[in-house]
């Protein structure tokens, strides 16, 4: 065959072909991605150039010498194939390093094995010289410990190839055409493992051809579109050092994905923290949120908000967005976390300066009046209203000044919330007088309770800073119904009438007002 007389030189060029590609990308060895290619293509290059030098070498022992070179990379071409591949699908390298050491270990021993085997021949049980077509090469019997090692490097190609065609299953359409490139490229030295004993192909140096295809199709794969070849500078420069959480799903619901801040977000989130949540079941998140699970599973795009558990004051709002357009629970999606805790801090203070009195802590006077309004009459029960006046309370003011004066309205206050705030509801309708409003079976008991109030009031004395004690008095009315048709106007008209009555009437004491009449609603804030 004419063709074979330039093969040692067809061996060179692969060996300098494969060296420049690996030269090429050795300055992206830190980028993520990247990392293992660099050495794959100075392996494939070196098995080369040991090739070449087995079959133009004249004596035995110097083409044995380099059968001997030429299995190093051999057998570390097929671990670094799987590293290559496990980074690029995963686009993440952790702990791959140390892996690697691990699954190095039989293959040092393989070599030194190989090197010293004319000592022990524990590898080979016989060697010898075979020529076909006009090349000469090295031909070796393997022993059973030989072949345990082949298989046991062969699975690593094995499992690169598993994992690149899973792939294929979760690959947008953009990556699914350049993913097939590559599988079929890595398939080629998978394959001819298995198919070159049953061809009965047996020239020297074959091998290292097989891989020629398998490296230029990860070249060109990983390296000659720049969309591919500034995601991982992306991911590494951008996504690791954002502040929101970036969580990427498989059609399976696997985080196959996640930034440090979105690991971090997730922890708080589940109230768990495993070493990574890279592998993790999505669903574990979406049982906290029936909204957002709902979007999840009809893979709808949304933004919701999510607090972590056993606290008000963490919240995050929760962005999906799908990976691509296709039918649901086809394929992935991509969740983005925002810390809202600051805006919702902010909105409760908002709805707490807009609903509460700054200094009682009691409802104002608008949001204690809806309140009351949205209080349906239960079974059984009618509706109270107390309206409460502290008697000279100007007085106070005149005697011990402004401060004193507040003071004791914060006191009274919290003697109203200490009495009602899981049996009525309370506010401030504005300067000394406030509101209570409350269930109760009839007027008398609504009177009742009118009564004991301002006698706890009675018997209560104010401390004031300075040391002074003061005796607080009320004055009450009170107005009760029984009707759902009546307007909190309408109560409040009443109460506010007995009130009035109460105070002329010599103050420090409860008035019930008559039954309301049935009013028109009006807006009294």
């Amino acid at each position: 065959m004419p063709w074979m007389q330039g093969y040692p030189f067809y061996l060179v060029m692969g060996s300098i072909l494969s060296l420049y590609m690996g030269g090429s990308s050795y300055r992206h060895r830190n980028t993520p991605g990247r990392r293992y290619l660099w050495l794959l293509l100075l392996l494939v290059s070196l098995m080369f150039a040991a090739t070449a030098g087995e079959i133009m070498s004249d004596s035995f022992q110097a083409k044995l010498w380099w059968r001997n070179v030429q299995q190093a990379p051999l057998f570390w071409s097929t671990l670094l194939t799987y590293a290559v591949v496990n980074e690029y699908v995963s686009l993440s390298s952790q702990h791959l390093s140390r892996r690697l050491i691990i699954f190095s270990i039989p293959i040092v021993i393989d070599i030194l094995l190989i090197f010293t085997d004319s000592y022990h021949h524990l590898m080979r049980s016989e060697v010898g010289i075979v020529t076909v077509a006009g090349i000469s090469g090295i031909w070796v019997q393997p022993t059973l410990l030989s072949m345990a090692l082949i298989a046991y490097d062969q699975f690593f190609g094995l499992y690169a190839a598993f994992l690149l065609a899973v792939s294929l299953l979760n690959a947008p359409k953009l990556y699914f055409k350049r993913n097939l490139l590559l599988l079929g490229g890595l398939l080629v030295p998978v394959v001819s493992v298995f198919l070159l004993p049953v061809l009965k192909i047996t020239i020297t140096g074959f091998t290292a051809f097989t891989y020629l295809p398998a490296v230029i199709a990860a070249y060109f794969t990983i390296f000659s579109d720049p969309r591919v070849s500034l995601y991982p500078l992306a991911k590494s420069k951008i996504l690791d050092n954002m502040k929101d959480g970036v969580v990427l799903t498989d059609r399976y619901d696997n985080i196959i994905d996640v930034n440090e801040a979105g690991e971090v977000i997730l922890s708080k989130l589940i109230g768990e923290q495993p070493k990574t949540w890279r592998g993790a079941d999505i669903q574990r998140l979406l049982q906290q949120s029936d909204d957002v699970r709902s979007h999840y599973e009809r893979r709808l795009e949304g933004h919701f908000e999510m607090d972590c558990p056993g606290t008000d004051d963490i919240c995050y709002g929760v962005s999906l967005i799908t990976t691509e357009h296709a039918q649901a629970g086809a394929t992935g999606m991509l969740m983005v976390f925002s810390d809202h805790s600051e805006k919702k801090r902010y909105e409760r203070e908002l709805l707490h300066q807009a609903t509460v009195d700054d200094l009682t802590g009691l409802y104002n006077r608008r949001h204690f009046m809806s309140k009351v309004q949205e209080h349906a009459l239960q079974e059984g029960e009618g509706m109270a209203l107390l309206l409460m006046d502290i008697d000279d309370f100007k007085l106070i003011n005149d005697t011990y000044g402004h401060l004193a004066g507040d003071q004791a309205l914060v006191n009274f206050s919290n003697k109203i919330l200490s009495i009602y705030t899981t049996s009525g509801i309370a506010g401030r309708i504005g300067g000394e007088e406030f509101a209570v409003c409350f269930f109760a079976s009839d007027e008398q008991a609504a009177l009742r309770e009118a009564e004991h109030f301002r006698a706890t009031m009675n018997d209560h004395h104010v401390i004031l800073s300075e040391g002074q004690r003061i005796r607080l008095t009320v004055s009450i009315g009170i107005a009760f119904t029984q009707r759902s048709d009546v307007t909190f106007e309408d109560l409040y008209r009443q109460a506010d009438e007995a009130m009035y009555q109460s105070k002329a009437t010599g103050k420090n004491r409860v008035t019930l007002g008559r039954e309301p009449l049935i009013g028109r609603l009006e807006d009294s804030g």
